[in-house]
């Protein structure tokens, strides 16, 4: 009976953060993190003063305009807001010195309540299916313009029913490069690379992590210290099964308390396809308020027309 309800649960939530993709498990791992990053479609890993940086790439907090920062994350949100399949988070990070940063954070997924059924097909109960990531990371630079970044973070996914949940442990390890621009005060140029979700399921040695390498892209290009346009690109190799993904996006800053974004994804993620995101925000003081809405792809997936939304603390 129990092969029977989760062969069930799969068929009802084949495309929730507790199903497996492929011959991989907790593909919620691949969720945008936070709305800045959504609202250029995954793109901007490598932006600075990012408080979810501790998902994207750790290394890009150190050098940053800010000491310290933290966010609160959800999302996405479809046009019912019914809550399912939505990702809470919380991340944050502390520069203890120009070299030296800390990282923490945890994301929570609420997966859509399913009735659960006997041999007979008459109702017994629900399931409630949540997944949980929580992560710690240091990061470390190196001269001016070289950084690197180590993460670790614990796994938990229950399907709520009772069974066995999977557990794990993942490692990140990444690198950013920036270098100025000589022709533009305060512009500056920046790469990086990363290794992600590096580990294995503590409590199914079958299952799988969705491994992958990325490289990133950006570029800064202040106008005036009240206009600035950020330019972000990034490509990602998925192995087992092997995927390939790449996202370009732009920022724009403008009267120093605006925000808009705009971003395309092309790639298969989360079996979605291509898709496009516009996102928009305010920046009251140490205050950063950001918005998105990513549309096209599978309509009915994680990707589809979805809305996310994110509050941040600069200090």
């Amino acid at each position: 009976i129990q092969a029977i309800l989760i062969s069930a649960i799969f068929m009802v939530l084949p495309e929730t953060g507790s199903a497996r993709s492929g011959s991989w498990s907790m593909p919620f791992l691949l969720m945008d993190a936070d709305a800045r990053t959504a609202g250029m479609a995954g793109a901007g890993s490598i932006l600075q003063d990012s408080p979810s940086a501790i998902w994207h790439n750790a290394a890009s907090v150190v050098g940053g305009e800010v000491k310290a920062g933290a966010g609160l994350f959800s999302g996405p949100w479809n046009s019912a807001f019914d809550g399912n399949d939505v990702m809470y988070g919380v991340a944050g990070y502390w520069n203890i010195d120009s070299r030296n940063a800390l990282l923490g954070g945890v994301r929570y997924v609420s997966g859509a309540e399913t009735v659960l059924t006997d041999d007979w097909g008459f109702p017994y109960g629900t399931a409630c299916p949540y997944d949980i990531a929580a992560g710690i990371g240091y990061a470390r630079g190196f001269g001016k313009h070289f950084s690197v970044s180590l993460t670790a973070t614990y796994l938990h996914s229950d399907l709520g029913i009772g069974d066995r949940p999977l557990t794990g442990v993942s490692f990140d390890a990444a690198a950013v490069y920036r270098h100025g621009i000589a022709s533009r005060k305060g512009a500056q140029w920046s790469v990086g690379l990363r290794l992600a979700d590096i580990g294995t399921l503590l409590s199914s040695p079958d299952g799988s992590l969705p491994v992958r390498c990325a490289v990133s892209g950006g570029v800064k290009l202040p106008f005036s210290p009240q206009h600035v346009l950020n330019l972000a690109a990034d490509a990602a190799f998925r192995f087992s099964p092997s995927a390939f993904e790449a996202a370009a996006g732009a920022e724009y800053v403008f009267l120093k308390h605006g925000i808009i974004r705009a971003g395309y994804h092309a790639g298969q993620a989360l079996a979605s396809g291509n898709y496009a995101a516009v996102g928009c925000g305010f920046i009251a003081g140490p205050v950063r308020c950001n918005a998105s809405w990513r549309f096209g792809g599978d309509r009915q997936g994680l990707y589809g027309d979805m809305f996310c939304f994110s509050v941040e603390l600069l200090l």
